[in-house]
């Protein structure tokens, strides 16, 4: 079973490299101060030699303790933006969580994921820690996460929620037809209309095969999912019957037949296996419910002799290119 949530923390070492800076700079603020004071203020010490804290304080006393609150403000301030940081990822984004104050940044959409590339330079590899560059197929492009501890482990916590290994890991399974609709489309649902009637054209139009075909390899290539055929974009239950009269034979038995053929020319009948068709009442109307299992191998789309690979991401599914869809492959599935 995949984590819902995963809580990704910055390295110890992150925090030790701010350190080792903010003790240089000290080192140095002495001869900076005395520079900046000198340029700007002239005989500074002159000046504080009239004010009242100089009967207690000597000028060089008092510039120690002013360095010295200022340095252990800076720690303080270095410690909380550390220990206040994280990434906190779940099925649906991943998000950089800061200090309160500085609140959080959504980074990516988790489905949308295709690739995560570790980055680590000799130290960190001996240290262990690295920087996560997460790349998407969506606008968002990539992000990465910076500077975390067992960087090796979070990637594969992340691609664990990237890709459900079962259907029962989706969180609709077992789901009702009806509450399927009402759910909405989302990163496991997907409302068709028709498999083959146009409601604009007012005809048969086989190029509909096409979207609903898209969906169901984008499921099989992800996590899995629904594709509700008879159920428009907009959640209003159509129904299946303008679909039967346009087919020879307008039964449920014709109807799979129908998606089968389409199935076997798109996908592939070795495949087949992974889909199944039911035919449930809603709002007393018949529609198709295809239960979309997560397939253990890579699923491509044929269309006019081209191939395309789709994954899900959303409530949409996308296409990648073709140096996306190695990378995805090469990390989805045992090739």
């Amino acid at each position: 079973m995949s984590p819902q949530q995963i809580n990704i923390r910055h390295s110890p070492f992150l925090f030790l490299k701010r350190l080792v800076a903010i003790q240089f700079f000290f080192a140095l603020l002495p001869f900076l101060a005395a520079l900046l004071l000198s340029l700007f203020l002239g005989d500074f010490s002159a000046a504080y030699d009239r004010l009242a804290i100089a009967r207690s304080i000597s000028f060089e006393f008092f510039l120690t303790l002013l360095s010295t609150v200022l340095q252990l403000g800076i720690l303080f301030l270095a410690f909380v933006t550390w220990f206040g940081s994280t990434y906190v990822a779940d099925r649906q984004r991943i998000v950089h969580k800061r200090a309160n104050l500085l609140g959080e940044t959504v980074l990516v959409n988790t489905p949308a994921i295709t690739n995560i590339l570790l980055r680590q330079g000799w130290l960190a590899r001996r240290v262990g820690y690295g920087t996560l560059q997460i790349e998407t197929s969506d606008a968002a492009g990539s992000a990465d996460l910076k500077d975390v501890s067992d960087p090796q482990r979070q990637l594969e916590l992340i691609w664990d929620l990237v890709q459900p290994q079962t259907a029962e890991s989706n969180p609709l399974y077992g789901t009702t037809p009806g509450e399927l609709v009402r759910a909405g489309e989302n990163q496991y649902v997907e409302f068709k209309s028709s498999l083959l009637w146009d409601y604009r054209q007012q005809r048969i139009n086989k190029d509909l095969y096409v979207p609903v075909l898209k969906n169901v390899a984008a499921f099989m290539n992800t996590g899995g999912g629904y594709v509700v055929i008879g159920v428009d974009d907009d959640g209003r239950v159509l129904g299946l019957e303008a679909d039967l009269q346009a087919m020879r034979r307008g039964t449920t038995d014709g109807f799979e037949s129908t998606f089968n053929n389409a199935f076997n020319q798109m996908i592939g009948v070795d495949y087949r296996e992974f889909v199944d068709l039911a035919f449930p009442t809603l709002e007393d109307m018949l529609i198709c419910v295809l239960g979309v299992r997560p397939s253990d191998r890579p699923i491509f789309l044929v269309q006019k002799g081209e191939e395309s690979f789709y994954i899900r991401a959303g409530n949409a599914s996308q296409p990648l290119s073709v140096s996306q869809a190695a990378r995805y492959i090469s990390r989805r599935f045992d090739t």
